[in-house]
């Protein structure tokens, strides 16, 4: 496979360069999403309880976590790199007030599937609750990350929970392999240097906050684009590159296993959802059953939310039966139909949050008015037209579809190139343009405009 050009953003733009390497610009934005995510909390526990009078809400699920998740695509985990979560903890570590006790080999050995767990169960917890209705759960939530990045920082040192923990920063991993950015170093140079200082730090300033060091980073999964190894490289190396953005997927296979884990958890998660919302409407009638017995809830509804990630992990053994390429050499054992889903898994959860926001926003000035009595923003209200829905979710979906048809293409005719019968290569073809039809279908019929719409969008997708 040809390398892929990229350019070395640092090189276009030196003052990007400066800016990374002061840190001045992430200091600053920190702080201010730290302090957003204090007033967030302050406003989800002590702020009226009633969704029409606290914005927070908004704030937390139509701003916040939809700009995530569009930032996967544009900058990649530059957002860990910005994260507010740690910000309690890099204090501590500046009075020395942290244990810096040897990380326990049982979540070394098993930070993955922690990760997957939480993520897991913050999905389910999310949907199950509807916790975006709940301005104290939804404080619950910010405040265990807050907390949990906190105490592995008093313990551990560094930011452990964001090495061996954090769901968020597995997810925001995974989504970053598809980013236009990647932050490299330059392995020439690397080879040459004596001290590794990116990683073990100098007398003046510690190493790397996750511990990887510039020299290391070989994929998008575990850097956090924080730029702090500028200051520590005495020979230039780390680069900010612009690239293709599917570029890493068809390099790397989605060979790591954070990969394939989080693909079914999160198509499956994604499916559970739009189900829900547009079909089953099995929330209303948990909670009708279990009225406040958030258990209760959580346990009914994971029935349908673990029968939808079987069904993708059906679809992505049954896509790899098909493939019939099981190992590799120089891979090793991996799914084929992971990197394939990639995509459309990435689309999937964008137009689901981004449809949240635009749902939502006509009331978010009128929230502000009636929670703190300014009754001129009551008025400050709009209406959305019902086409903005599939305005929106369309084109992304059949980026997405295009994507990971790429993907199969270049997998298929690039380095597995004869090893892949075409009926088989047709048949995987086949499978995912019924899953995702499937996804089209149950997305427009959330849309209010009619069910004859919905065949014809069928239509359209394959």
């Amino acid at each position: 496979m040809p390398v892929t050009k990229t350019i070395n953003l640092f090189h276009r733009f030196p003052g990007l360069y400066a800016a990374f390497k002061q840190q001045k610009v992430h200091r600053v934005i920190r702080l201010l999403l730290f302090f957003m995510l204090v007033v967030l909390i302050f406003a989800g526990f002590f702020g009226p309880q009633d969704p029409s009078k606290n914005f927070m809400l908004y704030l937390c699920w139509g701003l916040w976590w939809p700009g995530v998740v569009l930032s996967w695509f544009f900058v990649g985990r530059m957002w860990c790199g910005l994260c507010p979560f740690p910000e309690f903890g890099r204090l501590f570590q500046y009075f020395g007030l942290t244990g810096n006790i040897r990380v326990p080999k049982f979540i070394v050995k098993n930070n993955m599937i922690i990760a997957m767990i939480l993520l897991t169960a913050i999905l389910l917890i999310e949907e199950s609750t509807r916790m975006y209705e709940s301005p104290r759960e939804s404080a619950l939530l910010l405040l265990f990350i807050l907390g949990g990045a906190t105490f592995c920082v008093l313990l551990f040192g560094k930011q452990q929970w964001c090495v061996s923990c954090c769901p968020l920063g597995r997810m925001i991993g995974f989504g970053a392999s598809i980013s236009l950015l990647e932050f490299r170093a330059d392995h020439d140079i690397c080879r040459q240097c004596k001290t590794f200082a990116c990683k073990r730090g100098t007398e003046q300033l510690p190493g790397c906050p996750v511990s990887l060091g510039a020299f290391n980073i070989v994929n998008s999964l575990e850097c956090h684009v924080c730029g702090y190894c500028l200051q520590l490289c005495p020979h230039d190396s780390p680069q900010l590159r612009l690239r293709s953005p599917l570029h890493e997927i068809v390099l790397r296979k989605g060979k790591y296993i954070t990969c394939t884990y989080i693909i079914p958890i999160l198509m499956g998660s994604q499916l559970a959802r739009i189900l829900d919302q547009s079909v089953l409407s099995y929330t209303s009638k948990i909670q009708a059953t279990c009225t406040s017995d958030t258990v209760c809830q959580m346990g009914l509804y994971l029935i349908p939310f673990v029968l939808a990630i079987i069904f993708v992990y059906m679809i992505v053994s049954l896509g790899d039966l098909f493939f019939g390429v099981y190992h590799d050499d120089l891979l090793g054992s991996f799914s084929p139909m992971v990197p394939v889903l990639f995509p459309v898994a990435f689309a999937g959860e964008l137009v689901h949050r981004l449809t949240f926001a635009v749902r939502n926003a006509y009331d978010f000035f009128p929230t502000i008015g009636r929670q703190f009595g300014w009754s001129i923003l009551e008025s400050w209200t709009f209406t959305v037209p019902e086409w903005v829905y599939p305005a929106i979710a369309l084109p992304i979906m059949m980026m997405g579809q295009i994507g990971s048809l790429y993907v199969l293409d270049s997998m298929v005719f690039g380095e597995f190139e004869g090893l892949i019968a075409t009926w088989r290569y047709h048949t995987i073809q086949i499978v995912f343009i019924l899953m995702f039809a499937i996804y089209i279908s149950l997305i427009s019929m959330s849309w209010d405009i009619g069910m004859l719409n919905v065949l014809h969008l069928m239509h359209i997708s394959i």
